[in-house]
């Protein structure tokens, strides 16, 4: 086996996929500016991924890809691309609907294993993992909650993905249709109310897909008004192609309030999953509560565990999610030793007692 190539291995997620991998595999890590000690396993290069030549030389010497370097909007297609051309398995934390539409032409010259993060990524594990434990499933329900300022690159790639879109905002999946509901829903969580809104992600219509439901819903915490606000101007900004320098202002200016409005308070993430359904005629509702303090933790985890599930066993060409190849059993065993807090419950549900009408 080759190296395991880490592009943008010095960033929030890169540097900490490195430190998951770097024991048992030899590493060859791109960084940007400032190059890190060197250490044994880890052979550093300096890298400008949008010198076509260069990305193609270190794809070549690798055997799988992974790509943490900077907004996967703006260059996960060029990535994937550039891997394609030796049949290097890509492995991408934030790819999303719309990395998966722009590489369809290539779905069979490779591997793509594209929402192998924190959201969508360990989202779709943890309920995929709920859904096997049953039999049959009648409703799923889902929420993250997220606490920090965000890194620039991750502003930039939710301001882009969000004029491609990544899922049906306030709408929720009931009987095998699509149906609008602007009511939120309010949690509170380490103290602090969150208003959640309905968002139908391509991430749980490919699970209701599998394990058809009767009813689906993902909740997701809006950013407060003044944060909404300029992130819809951002994105009208970048629709009508006022440029790059535009849109910095705007990621500039965002991150200003994310530190005025949360910048004081510990950072943390919480994910709630609730699954309903049956096992052996006997109904339950199973949860998976997670807490971190940031989400790049969890996307490293994820996008680590991905490279470890392609190593053992690599699937067929074509384009997949994380929660299609990784053993979220394995994760769930090694996560204590990781500061991730997961907690599972499983809630019985009494039956019913049915009588006939007259009869006692």
């Amino acid at each position: 086996m080759k190296k395991v190539g880490i592009l943008g291995g010095t960033g929030e997620i890169g540097k900490r996929v490195v430190k998951l991998l770097e024991k048992q595999y030899e590493l060859l890590v791109s960084y940007h500016s400032v190059k890190p000690p060197v250490t044994a396993h880890n052979q550093y290069i300096q890298l400008d991924v949008d010198i076509s030549d260069d990305l193609e030389n270190f794809c070549s010497q690798c055997s799988i890809i992974v790509n943490c370097a900077g907004a996967s909007f703006v260059n996960g297609e060029k990535i994937a691309r550039a891997a394609a051309k030796y049949h290097i398995p890509v492995v991408d934390p934030s790819g999303e609907a719309f990395l998966e539409d722009r590489i369809a032409d290539i779905e069979n010259e490779s591997v793509y294993v594209l929402s192998s993060g924190f959201f969508p990524g360990m989202t779709g594990l943890l309920i995929k993992y709920l859904c096997e434990s049953l039999k049959s499933v009648d409703c799923i329900m889902g929420l993250s909650i997220t606490n920090e300022i965000p890194s620039r690159s991750a502003i930039k790639d939710f301001i882009l993905t969000n004029t491609a879109g990544f899922g049906t905002a306030l709408n929720y999946y009931e009987n095998g249709e699509l149906k609008r509901d602007e009511t939120p829903i309010y949690r509170i969580v380490e103290n602090k109310e969150y208003i959640l809104q309905n968002y139908y992600t391509i991430e749980l219509q490919r699970i209701t897909q599998k394990y058809k439901p009767g009813r689906a819903n993902w909740y997701y915490a809006s950013f407060g008004e003044e944060i909404t606000k300029l992130m819809q101007e951002a994105v009208i900004k970048y629709g009508l192609k006022q440029g790059d320098e535009a849109l910095q202002q705007s990621i500039d200016s965002i991150i200003k309030l994310f530190e005025m409005t949360g910048g004081s308070t510990a950072a943390y993430n919480y994910i709630h999953i609730e699954v309903t359904g049956s096992d052996n005629d006997q109904g339950h509702i199973r949860t998976a509560d997670v807490h971190s303090s940031y989400s790049s933790d969890i996307s490293s985890i994820i996008a680590a565990y991905t490279v470890k599930a392609l190593v053992e066993k690599q699937p067929d060409f074509g384009i997949h999610y994380a929660m299609d190849i990784v053993d979220l059993k394995t994760v769930i065993h090694d996560l204590p030793q990781l500061n991730i807090d997961l907690v599972l419950t499983d809630q019985i549900l009494e039956k019913e007692e049915t009588y006939e009408e007259g009869s006692i």
